[in-house]
């Protein structure tokens, strides 16, 4: 099977492309490093037609938060717009669609977590709100799956959120710093991530139109959180409490049912593994 990757050189791009190619699919990948830009809805078509993928993966756009935030017209383009013309594009030329989303659509959660699929979803940010535009664009194309990734973390990402936050205070010899603890979150290693795109692209037709939460249905406070991490680093020293920022979700957990029993989907690391492989062929210092 040929599979079109949009940001196929992203974060979650690199490690799709060698679950991918591991089961001998070959892959294109569609990344506006290389000048593939999916604003430009004439040069997608033209790609399209001359690479005639069985499966586009669209996992390209403006994935962070302060991105978002600083560029809010840019957001709009890429991950509203964008998006609008790879689904029409794909409509088209009868391209079965599978669209990379986020948990961010959930907020705010006004609902008791788990969260599963039919909680409402709207968006509370920028990013979160033109993820869920999006999703309005890729539901008028047939067929399509949307996947709702929860935190991501991996190789890529280590020194971003949570994570980097708590390695860098650390690496710098200054004690990491906890806003609030109490709060939860749901963290999916990238690994995981990217089998879970792979199954979504090989699904038989009747696991297809439909919205699937992609995480681990793990709930672990930021407090617990921050403990692993010092562990896995090795640092046994104090960690310096904060507020809680505004912008975090009290309890943010999936229930996975849905994507384990139609595409048989199941995360295979929890949040200590995760790390350990995370930093598996780095010397952390402490």
């Amino acid at each position: 099977m040929k599979i079109l990757i949009t940001g196929g050189l992203g974060f979650v791009g690199g490690e799709t492309r060698k679950v991918l190619e591991k089961v001998k699919h070959e892959v294109f990948s569609y990344d506006l490093m290389d000048g593939y830009d999916i604003r430009d809805i004439d040069q997608f078509m033209e790609v399209c037609v001359q690479e005639q993928p069985d499966r586009v993966l669209h996992l390209a756009a403006i994935a962070r938060f302060a991105d978002a935030d600083k560029d809010p017209r840019m957001a709009l383009e890429t991950n509203v717009i964008g998006t609008r013309n790879i689904s029409e594009v794909c409509q088209e030329l009868h391209i079965p669609l599978v669209y990379a989303s986020t948990g961010s659509v959930y907020m705010p959660i006004n609902e008791e977590p788990p969260i599963t699929e039919e909680f409402k979803a709207t968006g509370n940010s920028i990013y979160g709100c033109t993820k869920y535009q999006g999703e309005l664009y890729v539901k008028d194309q047939n067929p399509h799956i949307i996947l709702r990734y929860a935190h991501l973390y991996g190789k890529e990402k280590r020194m971003h959120g949570l994570i980097g936050g708590f390695m860098d205070r650390i690496n710098r010899g200054l004690e990491p710093k906890l806003f609030g603890g109490k709060q939860s979150n749901d963290f999916t290693y990238i690994k995981d991530v990217a089998e879970a795109n792979r199954l979504a692209l090989e699904a038989p037709w009747d696991k297809w139109n439909q919205v699937y939460n992609i995480g681990t249905g793990e709930e672990l406070s930021a407090e617990s959180a921050g403990e692993i991490i010092c562990r896995v680093a090795g640092y046994k020293g104090k960690i310096e409490k904060v507020a809680q920022r505004e912008v975090d979700a009290e309890r943010f957990v999936y229930d996975m049912t849905k994507a384990k029993v139609m595409l048989g989907f199941e995360a295979q690391y929890d949040f200590r593994l995760g790390l350990e492989d995370m930093f598996s062929d780095d010397t952390i210092k402490t």
